[in-house]
Order: C-alpha cells, then structure tokens, then sequence
C-alpha cells in the first residue's frame, strides 16, 4: 500500500458521532488492508463535542450545565482535549499505512510534518499568516484555527483536523468546558473568545464545501507529495463496524471510564487519602488521583489531554505507580524508568512534566469519603 493512490470520502456527520464510529470503522479498515489508505473530509451537519480518550468528562466539561441545556458528548476513541465543533465547519482525517515513505512513524515527527504544510497551503490559499504552534495546533496571532489529534498504532498514521471554518458560539463553547488556568498559564490569549478563531473570519469569504475539497487536495499533495485521490464511500464492512463501534463508545461505562466514579468503586477503605494535582506540559494537561494507604499508591488515574502512543501506554504508567511508596523519589524513579521504554512516546511530556503533577497531587491530599 505504499503507493500514492488513495481514496477520497466526502460527507457530512457530526463531530460526535463521526469520531465515535465511522472514524474508528475506517480505521480499522485500513489496518486491515480491507480498504486503500484513506482521506476523508467531513463537514459537521451540527454543533457537537467530544472528549480525548485519556479524560474524564467530570474534569473537563460542565457536565450539569451539558445535562440541562440537552448538550450532547461523546469521549473519542483518539487522544487530546476536548473539541467543540460547530456546523458547517469541517474534519480532515488522514488514515495511512506507515510504510508509505512520506508518513511519519511517531507522533514527534508527524506533527510538526502534517501541520507545518498545512499552514503553508492556508497562508498561500487565502492570504493569511497561518502558523504550526507544537505540538499540535495552528494558529493565526495567537489564535487557535486548527485543533488536532493524533494516533499511530497497528502500522497506520490516524490524523484527525478539526478545521474551524464557521464560527462558534464562544460563549456557549467556555461554559461546556471551563478553562482550568493551567491551560492557559503560557498563553496571551486567555478566554474562549479571544483563543478561537475561524477560517472565514480570516480569509475574508464564505468557504463552501468545494472550496474544502481543492484545499484537501492542496494540503494532501503538499504534505505527502503528488497524490491521486480518489473518489470513494464508505463501504458496507465500514458501516458494520460503525455500528459496533458506535454501540461500545455511547455507553456510560466508556464515557466515564477515566472518572474516579467508576475507577475508585468499591476500592476505598477508611482512613484512605485521596490526592490530586495537575500540571501544563508543552504536550497538554495533565491530571494526577492518587490513592494513598499506609504510605503506599494503591491506585492512579492519570488523565490528559496529550497524545501517548500507544494510547494503552497511560494505563501502563498508571500499573507502574501502584504499589510504589508515596513520597517524590520512588515515583520519579517510577517514572523516569516508565519514560525510558522503547515502546512509549509521551510526545511533549516529560519526566519533570509528570511529577509536577504527582507532586501536586501528594501536597494536596484529602481523606477519601467512602
């Protein structure tokens, strides 16, 4: 499959439900070899949200204020932070083999490879100054016109680019996801309004679905060189597994599957300590809960908006933690040895990074209410 020929899927689903079914269907595909390598733009029919697959939505969304105003979300089978996309803006994803010479192999490489040449075409194109700002978005003066997510596993690159062609309700995006001030602390633009910006608003015109698909093209061959794509759909095996990807990911016990909730059932005991603290890496957030009984981790859940690779590596560093001493020097060493390991790319998180929130999380420990 190390060919340029590739198929093109042009259609229209929400943000929500596309990444929690036809995204991991095609995916799966590809990994396959059931289908060739796969571009897919996609424009929203509706406003919708989701989480990265490594957040607890009790962390980052209003989830009271979600509940009551009927705001649908979904937590994404992929990494990062949480997105709000509105309609008529759009989703590009790119789901190629890693043997093709032009696709990155880690996330360090590929970010920086994909959004780079991106920018590149959206300044030429519409007479902007669009910027790669790592790890993984690209802005215009400070503000944020692409958000991305990134996953490499089973040899195949899964790129998925939130493009904000309309704009967004700024007001409603900042109550369904707060701001915590860690997010923020190294950025000049502090507030939804001012963080978000839209392609429109900076191109100075409508940009209609046609318009997408020859900057798809552009950005395609920019970024991965001259390239046939070809016009296709998704295929009758996709929808099947659509569907059962869709059954698993709208289940609570998925949504709500990093939330202490569901991980701290039945675990506590009395005199328990319960400790918790974040930290802002180049790579995201970071949130740390930490179990503590008689001086030992018991559990923790460690929750981000970054992009492990494997996504499986965050539950491996969380089995590292347990049963080490609950003091700064085993938990670094825990640490500084998980990071070591040829089959963990925390890209843009680092040792440091890391403790900083554990060690915010042992200053900050409470007795846990059973």
């Amino acid at each position: 499959m190390a060919d340029h020929n590739w198929r093109f899927i042009v259609d229209n689903n929400s943000y929500a439900d596309f990444s929690v079914s036809v995204s991991p269907a095609i995916e799966k595909a590809v990994i396959k070899e059931e289908v060739p390598p796969t571009v897919f733009l996609n424009v929203f029919n509706s406003d919708s949200i989701t989480i990265g697959v490594n957040e607890d939505p009790e962390q980052v969304l209003d989830v009271d204020f979600c509940s009551n105003q009927g705001i649908d979300f979904r937590r994404r089978p992929n990494g990062g932070g949480a997105v709000f996309a509105g309609k008529g803006s759009a989703f590009l994803v790119y789901y190629l083999p890693t043997d093709h010479p032009e696709v990155p192999e880690t996330t360090a490489d590929a970010f920086p490879k994909v959004l780079i040449g991106m920018a590149e075409i959206l300044s030429k194109r519409y007479k902007i100054s669009a910027k790669y700002r790592p790890l993984n978005d690209i802005q215009i003066n400070g503000r944020k016109l692409v958000p991305t997510s990134l996953k490499i596993e089973n040899g195949v690159m899964t790129f998925r680019i939130v493009i904000n062609v309309k704009p967004i309700d700024t007001e409603l995006a900042g109550r369904i996801m707060p701001m915590p001030p860690e997010k923020v602390k190294d950025k000049k633009l502090k507030t939804m309004a001012t963080r978000f910006t839209w392609l429109e608003r900076e191109a100075g015109k409508i940009i209609d679905r046609a318009e997408l698909v020859k900057m798809v093209h552009d950005v395609t061959t920019h970024v991965f060189g001259e390239t046939t794509l070809n016009p296709g759909s998704v295929q009758q095996n996709e929808q099947v597994y659509a569907q059962v990807f869709r059954k698993k990911y709208e289940s609570d016990e998925w949504l709500y599957g990093k939330s202490e909730g569901i991980r701290l059932k039945n675990m506590l005991k009395e005199h328990d300590l319960i400790g918790r603290g974040k930290a802002k890496a180049l790579g995201g957030l970071i949130w740390v809960t930490l179990v503590i009984r008689q001086d030992i981790v018991l559990h923790s859940i460690i929750n981000g908006d970054w992009h492990p690779r494997p996504l499986d590596s965050v539950s491996w560093l969380e089995e590292a933690l347990a049963g080490a001493e609950a003091k700064t020097k085993p938990l670094r060493n825990k640490v500084k040895s998980f990071l070591k390991r040829a089959d963990v790319e925390f890209a843009g998180v680092t040792t440091e990074d890391l403790m900083e929130a554990i060690g915010n999380a042992l200053s900050n420990q409470s007795i846990s209410k059973l």
